[in-house]
């Protein structure tokens, strides 16, 4: 079954390409990275740009689909690990932002190791 609303007015999502198709693969192996540990859902995954150029992701709250800024996977696997694990809470278990916590801080001020997010993501899984 797909989903219906797989736009956002806040992105513009980019025509599946081959070069798209290579920067949906980088999101996806993050995905797979945490279906490795934690039993989630089939995400939908739109690779794009941010009409507001901050914007680094997007989920839509409890209903697995995130948007990922071009942007975003430039910056490296470390980064986008934060950004993905960060997006993968909101859309899976409706995970509101959190000041106290790194991951789920509004703004990603600092990057964390792979081990330090699947911890994290383990807290408000169980």
């Amino acid at each position: 079954m797909t989903r219906k609303n797989k736009i956002t007015k806040e992105f513009k999502n980019y025509q599946m390409n081959s070069d798209v198709y290579k920067l949906r693969k980088e999101v996806m192996n993050l995905i797979y990275e945490v279906k490795e540990v934690y039993d989630i859902p089939r995400i939908d995954v739109r690779i794009g740009e941010s009409k507001n150029c901050n914007t680094l992701g997007i989920a839509r709250l409890n209903n697995n689909i995130i948007w990922i800024a071009e942007y975003t996977i430039n910056k490296g696997i470390d980064f986008l690990r934060n950004v993905v694990y960060h997006e993968l809470l909101h859309t899976i278990y409706g995970v509101d932002h959190d000041e106290k916590c790194p991951l789920m801080q509004s703004r990603l001020e600092n990057i964390l190791t792979k081990k330090q997010c699947l911890d994290i993501f383990g807290k408000y899984v169980k």
